[in-house]
């Protein structure tokens, strides 16, 4: 290959930090995106071609990334296409799973319900601190869904600049199956819980996102977009 990895073995990988929990069925007058936003974080891992022995990258730092892309799909939960009965109570979710590049083992695979996924489907990374250290993620902010129901999103990478000289074709360097979230009609709708400290967090470094301190519900009177209004972060620029 070439590009910033050439010459080199590497194995990416991506893990859901941060997976929606809920959001309300789209309409085209009053678009609302599932909360909170999802995340993902890459891991780099360099690997030896002989032993097989591979180590994580110790900084991301001066990784270049503007030829990351993510791209995300729409797959039902584990209890497949089902209708949502009001006074269900919250489904636990499976935990996720990583999948190596090419893995068509996916939950749902067969079902892919994409199209009534709206939003930015591909993303491009963004660097901020957490823990301590420099690491790259992709954040879904703007994401919702057509129909009610419980699903998952699946999660794939790919990087423009690392193709492999012998193909035509971009190669999915990493997949990975995030957790389970629901679409509530607008009358089940429950509210908004207030935003996470990662989604602080990541308006801190620039991402833009909206930020709540408090909960967020609907009234008990009055029509369903007469919401309690909420307060925001403006970020600040890094």
């Amino acid at each position: 290959s070439y590009g910033q990895f050439a010459g080199k073995m590497v194995r990416a990988e991506l893990y859901e930090i941060q997976k929606a929990d809920l959001g309300r069925k789209y309409a085209k007058v009053d678009r609302r995106s599932i909360e909170p936003p999802p995340v993902v974080v890459l891991r780099l891992f360099e690997v030896d071609p002989v032993t097989g022995a591979e180590h994580e990258i110790d900084s991301y730092h001066d990784i270049v990334s503007p030829g990351f892309l993510c791209s995300v799909d729409l797959l039902y939960g584990s209890e497949g296409p089902m209708p949502v009965a009001s006074d269900s109570s919250e489904s636990q979710a499976p935990h996720p799973q990583n999948y190596h590049a090419g893995s068509q083992n996916f939950p749902g695979n067969a079902s892919n319900l994409t199209n009534n996924l709206v939003g930015s489907r591909l993303v491009q990374p963004c660097k901020i601190e957490l823990d301590g250290k420099k690491v790259i993620v992709f954040v879904f902010t703007d994401l919702a869904v057509k129909i009610e129901g419980i699903f998952r999103l699946r999660y794939r990478m790919f990087d423009l600049f690392a193709m492999p000289t012998d193909q035509k074709m971009l190669t999915i360097q990493a997949e990975y199956c995030g957790g389970e979230f629901r679409i509530y009609s607008t009358k089940d709708f429950p509210g908004l819980p207030p935003s996470t400290d990662l989604t602080k967090r990541l308006a801190v470094f620039g991402v833009k996102l909206n930020v709540r301190e408090t909960e967020r519900k609907r009234k008990k009177r009055g029509d369903s977009d007469d919401l309690v209004a909420m307060s925001s972060i403006q970020p600040s620029h890094r």
